[in-house]
């Protein structure tokens, strides 16, 4: 019952980051608080002020910030992979000359008539 309720709650979790950090949030966001504003206009500065603040930074915004840092965190797999298959193909060169060496240094030796180290 464990593991059912915590793949549930990951998966819940994803489709939420999903839905949250999206774009199509934002635009439904900003049109439904616009037309909130104008169908109920706001009584004192103090009002408008207030309500634009709460809509557009906690309600408007947020969105964007997630989407924004979604954007980000694939550019750096990005960037981290292409790091990793360079560091890879390094890796398998260094291994070909190390070995390459190896063959020269086996040789010479034989050759000398001393033994290899």
């Amino acid at each position: 019952m464990k593991k059912f309720i915590e793949k549930f709650n990951a998966f819940c979790a994803n489709r939420l980051s999903i839905i949250l950090s999206s774009m199509w949030l934002f635009w439904a966001l900003a049109i439904v608080l616009l037309v909130l504003g104008i169908i109920n206009p706001m009584g004192t500065v103090f009002d408008f002020v207030m309500y634009w603040i709460s809509a557009v930074f906690q309600a408007i915004a947020l969105p964007v910030l997630a989407f924004v840092s979604n954007i980000q965190g694939e550019k750096q797999q990005k960037v981290m992979k292409e790091t990793h298959d360079a560091v890879v193909k390094e890796m398998r060169l260094l291994r070909q000359e190390n070995a390459e060496l190896k063959e020269l240094l086996l040789h010479k030796h034989l050759g000398s008539g001393t033994k290899p180290l």
